[in-house]
């Protein structure tokens, strides 16, 4: 920086530089809904299939939202927020801890250290056990003593925590530290500990618990989750932001579906992938059961289910037949991370990783049914290829709406459109912010055109933005807002490839349709 003595007035040059940008949120995110052993019932993010099985346990037999998560990361999935249901009437475990100061070598008056709970609902807290051993700090008349803490589940240590105090101005404050970072201990409260004298000899006192452990207790899984369980769930959405993908494991029901789907029109940022009927193979029955749902391009079914080598299992029989959901969700991200979001997730250049088969191998007629009938999307076994998505559109039976690519790339564009005009909010609302907010959103539009995700031969025909007089009156401008209007031509995937073979021999033709 150059340093100025003589006083005076200085210009300098320095590129153009545009508007900052918030962090985009416009990749897609998988949300899914389904049942663990164990786990937070809100929405929370994970980032890696060893994160699961830390917050929500192993892969067992008895619930698939772990196989579909197993799925997910497997086939190309990043982020994906979890959202665990419950029975309306789980209970939590809980526990009482005892306290003893012990003073001159024997236990004093029993008191309350603290109560908590497990950190979800369920019988699994109810393994739960609690040991403490002596901390750093002694006791004394005017200091508790500190106390150092081992969480073990099933006999085996998931936590260790050094040193903490009942004393709410230390540093190291037990109610704050537990309930704070502990992913097993919840809603911790202290009790009644209290300082202790010194003996007579002077020597300070500590804290000693008479006993090997304290376990959890009473932790309920209520009666069976209903299809109501999974509605409410979806208000754990409320407080996520960005493009979201929504699937509830394994679940069919309209009673489900349905609301999922008006959850994600009504966000107008999600898409909901559907399972299949995993018992149902009939074209004319599957065709009839997803009648029922609301007709929607926010949403999109696949058939059939999924056979994949079971992790939790050895031996030759250790296969499992799955929902295909976590495996799609997955099949998505990776396209739109490699291709872009107006590439339909589906080819075969769109393989379903870790499947080794399908539950049902429709025939080229089946599969003509279910996907000009129906919008139902098949998976296709490729000899010597694998499993490979075979369809690509939505619940809806119109053009766009019914293109996946084209929701998405709409979905896509919103959260884009979002992130890139925040810093607008409270700029001064005149023909210079209106310029500014035009050409940042041309120019994103541009880059998203260059790469092959809008339609047209120029920039000119693939967008257009109108952010000026026309669209900003003194009405507009009086009511703090600033009206943009953005348009795009939208890709269309090539579903069907037309070829006419044709065989030239003197001058005449004999055309094959292939």
């Amino acid at each position: 920086m150059p340093t100025y003595q003589n006083p005076g007035v200085y210009v300098t040059e320095s590129a153009f530089v545009s508007k900052p940008r918030q962090a985009s949120t416009s990749r897609s995110t998988a949300v899914f809904f389904g049942e663990s052993s164990r786990g937070p019932s809100n929405a929370t993010l994970i980032s890696s299939w060893s994160e699961y099985r830390t917050l929500y346990g192993e892969l067992s037999q008895e619930y698939d939202l772990g196989f579909a998560v197993y799925h997910y990361f497997a086939n190309g999935g990043k982020d994906a927020y979890i959202v665990r249901i419950n029975s309306s009437n789980a209970v939590a475990a809980t526990v009482t801890v005892p306290y003893f100061p012990n003073v001159g070598g024997a236990a004093s008056t029993t008191a309350t250290l603290f109560t908590a709970s497990a950190i979800s609902k369920g019988t699994w807290g109810n393994n739960l056990t609690l040991e403490f051993s002596n901390g750093n700090t002694k006791a004394t008349s005017t200091v508790m003593p500190s106390f150092n803490l081992i969480v073990k589940l099933n006999g085996v240590e998931v936590e260790r925590w050094n040193d903490l105090s009942p004393d709410v101005s230390a540093n190291r404050y037990f109610v704050t530290i537990l309930n704070t970072y502990s992913q097993y201990i919840d809603n911790v409260v202290i009790g009644n500990p209290v300082p202790v004298a010194t003996t007579s000899t002077g020597t300070s006192s500590a804290f000693a618990y008479t006993g090997s452990a304290v376990s959890y207790a009473s932790g309920s899984a209520g009666s069976s989750v209903q299809d109501s369980d999974y509605v409410s769930a979806l208000t754990k959405l409320d407080v996520v932001e960005g493009v979201l993908l929504l699937n509830a494991v394994n679940k069919t029901s309209a009673q489900i579906i349905n609301p999922f789907i008006a959850k994600a029109e009504g966000r107008g940022d999600s898409f909901v992938i559907i399972d299949p009927a995993m018992s149902e193979t009939n074209v004319s029955t599957i065709g009839g059961n997803i009648g029922g749902y609301t007709i929607s391009n926010y949403a999109a079914v696949y058939y059939p289910h999924l056979l994949m080598i079971d992790p939790s299992k050895t031996g030759p029989g250790a296969v499992r037949a799955t929902a295909p959901g976590g495996a799609i969700a997955g099949a998505y991200i990776r396209t739109e991370i490699e291709k872009g979001v107006a590439k339909t997730p589906a080819g075969l250049n769109v393989g379903i990783r870790n499947a080794i088969g399908l539950g049902t191998n429709f025939t080229a007629s089946e599969t003509g049914t279910l996907y000009g009938n129906y919008n139902i999307n098949t998976l296709k076994a490729i000899p010597g290829g694998g499993v490979v998505v075979n369809g690509g559109r939505t619940l809806d039976k119109t053009a766009p709406g019914k293109f996946i690519s084209s929701r998405r790339t709409l979905n896509y564009l919103k959260q884009a459109l979002k992130d890139g005009t925040a810093y607008a909010v409270f700029e001064p609302n005149d023909s210079r912010l209106w310029s500014q907010l035009t050409l940042g959103i041309s120019s994103m539009l541009a880059e998203f055109w260059r790469q092959g995700n809008l339609k047209g031969e120029t920039a000119a025909e693939a967008f257009y933005v109108t952010c000026s007089s026309a669209n900003n009156t003194s009405v507009s401008i009086d009511n703090g807002e600033v009206r943009i209007e953005v348009g795009v031509a939208l890709q269309y995937p090539a579903e069907f490839i037309v070829i006419n073979l044709s065989q030239w021999t003197g001058g005449s033709n004999a055309i094959e349709n292939i």
